[in-house]
């Protein structure tokens, strides 16, 4: 008897974020807030490893950094298949937070991001700006407003925009 041959079906963060945000999207209104949910922890989750991998694809330091959260100011659906985020995450090597900007949109039949806009880090004397995670209310509500007048340190995009 022959054995039974498995192959690893493991979902990539890509397909796992595709399929948190697929049923948030189809239950929110254009341009509506995504509102706080067990759904939409599931989807931050996996933006959290998602987002690092795509930063990595152009920038080498982020092939050993990682992201451990975040704390948007604004979460909202952009689209029918598009979503958007603003606020601020936190960087898991120091437990530090950073502003980011994030832009996405699933394709409508397969577990992919068809497009993405990810702008991250505001730009400080030394490199990226850096803050401890305990000024996180003082730094989000100093985002408000700011979002195109910072100088960001990462940025990524990919896919057609449409």
């Amino acid at each position: 008897m022959k054995g039974i041959i498995r192959r690893n079906m493991k979902a990539s963060n890509e397909e796992l974020t595709c399929r948190a945000l697929r049923p948030i999207l189809a239950q929110s209104v254009d341009g509506g807030d995504i509102p706080e949910s067990e759904a939409c922890l599931e989807m931050l989750t996996a933006l959290e490893f998602f987002i690092p991998e795509v930063l990595a694809e152009l920038y080498p330091e982020w092939k050993d950094e990682s992201l451990d959260g975040f704390y948007p100011l604004v979460i909202r659906k952009t689209g029918r298949n598009g979503m958007e985020m603003f606020g601020l995450c936190i960087l898991i090597s120091d437990q530090t937070v950073t502003p980011i900007d994030l832009k996405l949109r699933i394709d409508s039949d397969r577990d992919e991001v068809a497009w993405l806009e990810c702008r991250l880090g505001e730009a400080a004397e030394h490199g990226i700006g850096r803050w401890p995670l305990k000024s996180k209310t003082k730094r989000l509500f100093a985002l408000e407003g700011r979002k195109d007048q910072i100088q960001w340190v990462y940025r990524v995009t990919y896919g057609e925009k449409r």
